[in-house]
């Protein structure tokens, strides 16, 4: 028995050492230099990988005869039979230089470039690829490599804890390389398990490569494969790009065009770099496009194709390059990506036209009846345009936006009874994917590894060593979860004690704490809140907000307890009570930061407020799949507030505070009580939703349907409450896509007091105003002309706001702006009230999410009232800012 280990340990590894043999080489050109970052795929296993940064490849094969093709754009093909076997020498792969030909081909009167020929046909079969590939399931290494270029001073001062508890230090690089197997179902449903993974990025998260995933399925086909950036195989890309026809080569049996894609402009909406196209299918063979982002960052694509089936090309090898320098901090990600496909469905496009088939006809008038007639019409319509040898700019666009309408149309057909929930993405990782070493890894790496990328796997097994030392060693203490609950709760941030409970503070030293009206003066305030989860679907929160007024002399705060769940009803119940000034105009009239750069800078008090003292009860439910049920009940006293304060650093002598009285010919205001209570019903229909967990889950992006609204508002006057009225308000609200990126949306609300016995001006119908020439409004649904309480009224009332959103429109045509990432705006506002009768504006807008600059025309009592320029700074209302790819 004692040599029945060693003998099995030896069959085992003699075993391994049949069936795996190491295929290495090196791929140069003529000039005998590396070629970094070109393809070796092997046909027979529809497997492709990358060499490195030197040009070393190094794959584990079966032993056998295999087809390896070796190719990197530039140089041309080399396809070489290979037999693998115990003993292989290295390979020395030379790729010669490739010349592109000009073949003839025939130009036009107008000289056009034979590219937008190509281009065309390329465009107009895009849909047809983008849906080739109904399945596959594949074998994907990942390896990402984060380099810190460089780090700023301010960074390493205000995060110096976040940097040193995530160990990241300036001129490292980190590594991450995973095995992963893959499974793909269209028309988006992933699944990723991790088979091995190993990671030394900072901050302790895994598997960052998933993104890269999303490279690999077909999809730079897509109009959006590029995220904010125009798609050059998009239909209007010839609106954005020059295309130039740079020669045209043999690679094996394809013969593929070079094309030169040449941006209109230098934003971030804009790619560039090379395309190369097979003749004949119109597919993509290999392409190196890069993408100017926003907030200064860079992102590189190049990705290799390979016939993995007749007429079906995929990508074989990924590399995605991210570059970013913003604020004196600069560094980069590199994934490559290496994917063998295990099994593949596939239907790639037919080439030849076909006229759709004479079926029986569906009962008529049912949904399946005129489904089967649209797409009848567009089968027809798409046949025509299949036949044209040589279509124009618009027959490739047409046909290109039929495919893509007639598959929407199947899509949501297909959706709108079917609710079933399946996770789009899902990642498992495998119980031993964690267990491996560098031995494991040097064994399965298709990619070899460069040398700032071998510093960070030795600091990775130097890593492992330590931590399997410190798991032995029990006398060690971890680290306290609570350390910096002081910092959290002085300068703000989150404080996490446990996996079911946090606190957030925003700070006891919060200078956007620091606020100036002239009813408080300077006012300052901070907040705390705390949340648990009570069970799976049901999360309890309370917060306390306190403050002081220092002209009034006075403390003001507000506190909440509340309850949510995410069961089937998403009830929502919350008692808040607290006392302070509030703005007769809550929601509609000036900001806080508005209001204090134009007292203390411009002597000019915007906001008219009123101090309250109050409790509430609100709940909020979802009673049915769309419909919603709010009601609130509030107690409260109310009464006059003065000014205070004369305060300001400018205009002391020019100016004078206004008091603190609305300009509203209405108003009427004495201290008083109130009870009210109000009940409003919000309506969607929601046709294409999943049941999860036992709850409906709107499908995103596919429910452009409006929302319907009705509210009752009561002031009771019993038990000493003085206010007495009936208020009753109907809404609609409507967004909806219009095109590739443009978006239309409308909002119209209408209410009347049935019964305005004692209504107060705190009570009155208020609207967003927005009257500065500089704000932080949006646009969007806000009057721009008018005063903040001018409006307000307490009798019926009509309103409507119209917009209409796109990135191409008027200004952005012209060379100077069309390259910002900037969208522009058509505005049309609304507004009836007895007073003023119709109130119309119209207005035009270019910007972003951060800012726009508008010009608006506002008529009153159908007479010109004003014009006149505004600018939004929006990034100062939002609570958080993302930016995306």
């Amino acid at each position: 028995m004692k040599f029945l280990y060693p003998v099995l340990a030896f069959v085992i590894l003699a075993t391994c050492s049949l069936k795996a043999q190491v295929l290495q080489g090196i791929i140069t050109d003529s000039q005998h230099k590396p070629v970094p970052f070109s393809t070796v795929f092997v046909k027979e296993l529809s497997f492709g990988t990358a060499t490195n940064e030197d040009g070393n490849f190094e794959l584990r094969l079966d032993e056998g005869s295999y087809t390896c093709i070796f190719q990197c754009m530039g140089y041309q093909t080399v396809s070489k039979k290979i037999e693998v076997h115990q003993q292989n020498e290295p390979q020395v792969i030379v790729l010669p230089d490739m010349i592109y030909s000009l073949k003839e081909v025939e130009i036009s009167d107008g000289g056009e470039d034979p590219a937008y020929r190509i281009m065309r046909r390329v465009i107009r079969k895009a849909p047809l690829y983008a849906r080739m590939v109904k399945s596959y399931k594949a074998e994907v290494y990942i390896r990402g490599s984060l380099n810190i270029k460089k780090i700023s001073a301010l960074v390493k001062w205000v995060a110096r804890e976040d940097l040193k508890e995530s160990k990241i230090k300036e001129g490292k690089t980190y590594l991450e390389e995973s095995v992963n197997e893959i499974e793909f179902t269209a028309p988006g449903k992933t699944r990723q398990k991790v088979r091995s993974i190993h990671s030394t990025f900072p901050g302790g998260n895994e598997n960052r490569g998933s993104g890269a995933i999303g490279f690999i399925s077909g999809n730079i086909y897509q109009p959006d494969a590029f995220g904010n950036a125009i798609s050059p195989l998009a239909p209007g890309a010839f609106n954005y790009y020059r295309f130039r026809y740079e020669g045209v080569n043999t690679y094996g049996d394809a013969v593929v065009d070079k094309i030169k894609v040449i941006p209109k402009g230098d934003g971030p909406r804009f790619v560039s770099g090379y395309l190369y196209i097979i003749e004949g299918l119109w597919c993509v063979y290999s392409l190196d496009i890069n993408i100017n982002e926003q907030l200064g960052m860079t992102i590189q694509l190049k990705q290799s194709y390979g016939e993995v089936r007749e007429g079906a090309w995929l990508p074989v090898n990924n590399r995605f390059k991210i570059d970013a320098d913003l604020l004196g901090n600069a560094g980069g990600f590199v994934y490559n990506t290496s994917i063998r496909y295990i099994s593949l469905d596939v239907n790639p496009p037919d080439l030849k036209p076909q006229r759709p088939a004479v079926t029986e006809k569906t009962v008529s008038g049912s949904k399946a009846a005129r489904l089967e007639a649209r797409t009848a019409k567009m089968d027809k319509k798409a046949a025509d345009l299949i036949a044209i040898e040589n279509p124009s700019t618009s027959e490739a666009y047409r046909l290109a936006r039929i495919n893509n309408r007639k598959a929407e149309l199947i899509k949501k057909d297909s959706l709108r009874n079917h609710h079933e929930y399946v996770e789009n993405y899902k990642t498992v990782f495998d119980s031993n994917a964690r267990k491996t070493d560098s031995v494991f890894w040097n064994r399965v790496r298709p990619i070899p590894l460069a040398a700032n990328e071998l510093s960070s796997v030795k600091a990775f097994d130097s890593l492992q060593y330590r931590q399997s030392a410190r798991a032995a060693d029990s006398t060690k203490k971890a680290r306290p979860a609570n350390k910096r609950i002081f910092n959290s709760f002085l300068f703000g941030g989150r404080f996490e004690p446990d996996t079911i409970q946090f606190f957030h503070t925003e700070g006891l030293l919060n200078p956007f704490g620091l606020s100036f009206n002239t009813v408080d003066g300077f006012a300052y305030k901070m907040g705390l809140s705390y949340e648990r989860k009570l069970h799976r679907k049901a999360i309890l929160n309370a917060s306390f907000k306190p403050g002081f007024a220092f002209s009034r002399n006075a403390f003001f705060w507000t506190a909440g307890l509340g309850y949510s769940s995410k069961g089937r009803y998403k009830n929502s119940l919350r008692l808040q009570s607290g006392t302070g000034s509030y703005d007769f105009n809550n929601g509609g009239g000036s900001a806080l930061l508005e209001n204090s750069v134009a007292s203390l800078f411009f002597r000019q008090n915007l906001m008219r407020l009123y101090n309250r003292d109050f409790i509430e009860l609100k709940h909020s439910a979802e009673i049915a799949s769309g419909l919603k049920l709010n009601s609130f009940v509030m107690a409260s006293e109310s009464r006059k507030s003065d000014n205070n304060s004369d305060f300001s650093f400018f205009y002391n002598d020019q100016r004078e505070y206004k008091a603190n009285i609305p300009d509203n010919p209405r108003y009427k205001f004495n201290n008083h009580r109130d009870l009210v209570t109000s009940i409003t019903l919000t309506y969607k229909p929601i046709p294409y939703y999943v049941i999860r967990d036992g709850v409906r889950v709107p499908r995103p992006g596919m429910n452009q349907t409006p929302e319907l609204s009705i509210s009752w508002k009561k002031g009771i006057p019993a038990g000493g409450f003085d206010s007495d009225f009936d208020l009753v308000h109907l809404g609609i609200d409507h967004k909806f896509r219009t095109g590739l990126k443009g978006n239309f949306r409308y909002v119209i609300n209408a209410g009347y007091f049935l019964n305005k016995k004692v209504v107060y001006f705190d009570n009155f119908r208020h609207f967003q105003v927005q009257p500065l020439v500089t704000g932080i409004k949006n646009f969007f649904p806000v009057v721009q002309m008018g005063d903040y309480y001018r409006y307000s009224t307490d009798s019926y009332f009509a309103e409507g706001h119209v917009g209409f959103r796109t990135p191409n429109l008027i200004l952005k045509r012209l060379p100077l702006i069309r390259n910002r990432l900037w969208e522009e705006s058509l505005l049309l506002n609304y507004l009836y009230i007895p007073e003023y009768k119709h109130c119309v504006e119209f207005g035009y807008g270019i910007g972003n999410d951060f800012y726009n600059i508008g010009f608006f025309a506002g008529f009153e009592k159908d007479r010109f009232r004003s014009a006149g320029l505004r600018i939004s700074f929006s990034i100062f209302s939002q609570n958080e800012i993302v930016v995306g790819m």
